[in-house]
């Protein structure tokens, strides 16, 4: 346990500079504080107190907690520009370094108060080109609540000190590889595909939590067999497949009909049945061939853009509010966008009253990207497909 980050000892008293609460110190109170800056907790009237108004915090993770993730784009910045990006890469106003420090506070308060660990996912553009990753990383390791950290990387300028720096905070690391070489190449540019392996290699030798995220498209379907055994002899032992959703760049490209997907998702579901490695998707549609996944816009998942914009998803572009004015209880509790997605039944077509509703729910972001429409049905899905049809 530690005194939390929020609390400020003004000499007779403990402020929470967040709240504003003013707690008198005593002579039990400043035993306790005395304890506690040796590193000692005992269990007593005091102490409990202290934890119960948030005066000393242990941040360890609670797995009686759900987690609230945050997909958080640093930057728009990238040193690549790939096929399929969802973004255009234009010029934004990014937060300022105080203004991120002060996003992170914001986020912290609202875990405390919704009683949940956090999950934050730094990705980009390419999020190590954000010259204050390390600062960053400090900070939020430094907080009150529990945080678990991700980076989602295109894996081409890993560095020794990136190794250290995610090693010593127990991050975990995700890199995106779309094929075998040629197909990623094609999709990436030439010569990524070995970068980005490099890159796998050294992750798995400094025993950092790794995984490799694949976008499923027309361009790279036939692929995915041969993909899944260079990963298995390399090591990976996590591959997380994602639907091509076709807004920014990724808009040229072409999406599989329900049932191309439908074969290749029951072709991945078959290899899985024969591998240790976890293949099988925890996304939208998944469910359909053995996985699970609900799409988890409205439930507990919150993007930040470059811009500083709130975004129900990042593939989900619709502007729910600016980091430097509104809270995240703002955005949770008073979106009118959030609020109708929460209410499936009643709102989302066809998806929302399947027998899969409540294990699924379809993806909102390629709903919108193809129709408009964030409560249109998954254009994907070959049920819904059927449905539709008939």
């Amino acid at each position: 346990m530690k005194l939390s980050t929020d609390i400020v000892n003004l000499g007779t008293h403990l402020l929470n500079i967040r709240t504003g609460d003013l707690f008198e110190i005593d002579e039990s109170g400043e035993r306790a504080l005395e304890l506690l800056r040796e590193g000692i907790v005992k269990q007593n009237e005091t102490t409990q107190f202290m934890i119960d108004n948030d005066i000393v915090v242990e941040p360890a993770r609670n797995p009686s907690r759900d987690f609230f993730h945050l997909q958080w784009h640093l930057l728009n910045d990238c040193n690549l520009r790939c096929r399929h990006c969802y973004d255009w890469k234009e010029k934004v106003r990014t937060l300022s370094f105080e203004e991120m420090l002060n996003t992170i506070d914001n986020y912290v308060l609202f875990l405390k108060r919704m009683g949940m660990d956090g999950e934050i996912s730094l990705t980009g553009g390419e999020p190590l080109m954000f010259k204050r990753i390390g600062e960053l990383i400090e900070y939020i390791k430094s907080r009150d609540v529990f945080i678990s950290l991700y980076i989602l990387t295109n894996g081409t300028i890993m560095n020794d000190l990136f190794i250290e720096l995610f090693s010593g905070y127990n991050i975990g690391v995700q890199v995106s590889i779309d094929g075998t070489e040629d197909k990623h190449d094609e999709i990436r540019g030439k010569g990524n595909y070995h970068r980005s392996i490099r890159t796998l290699e050294r992750l798995l030798r400094a025993n950092i939590d790794t995984a490799v995220h694949y976008v499923i498209m027309k361009r790279n379907v036939s692929v995915v067999r041969e993909f899944l055994e260079e990963m298995r002899k390399i090591g990976i032992d996590k591959i997380h497949f994602s639907r091509l959703v076709p807004i920014g760049p990724g808009a040229k490209e072409k999406m599989l009909s329900p049932e191309e997907l439908r074969e290749i998702m029951e072709e991945i579901a078959e290899y899985q049945k024969n591998t240790s490695m976890h293949v099988i998707a925890t996304r939208p549609i998944w469910t359909l061939v053995g996985g699970g996944g609900i799409c988890p816009v409205g439930y507990k998942t919150l993007t930040i853009d470059a811009n500083g914009q709130y975004l129900p998803c990042r593939r989900l572009p619709i502007p729910l509010g600016d980091t430097r004015r509104d809270s995240f209880f703002k955005i949770w509790f008073c979106s009118p966008l959030l609020q109708k997605m929460r209410e499936r039944e009643k709102y989302i077509k066809i998806c929302g009253t399947c027998s899969n509703a409540n294990v699924c729910g379809g993806c909102r972001g390629i709903a919108y990207a193809v129709t408009g429409d964030p409560f249109a049905p998954d254009p994907n899905c070959w049920l819904n497909n059927r449905e539709m049809t008939l």
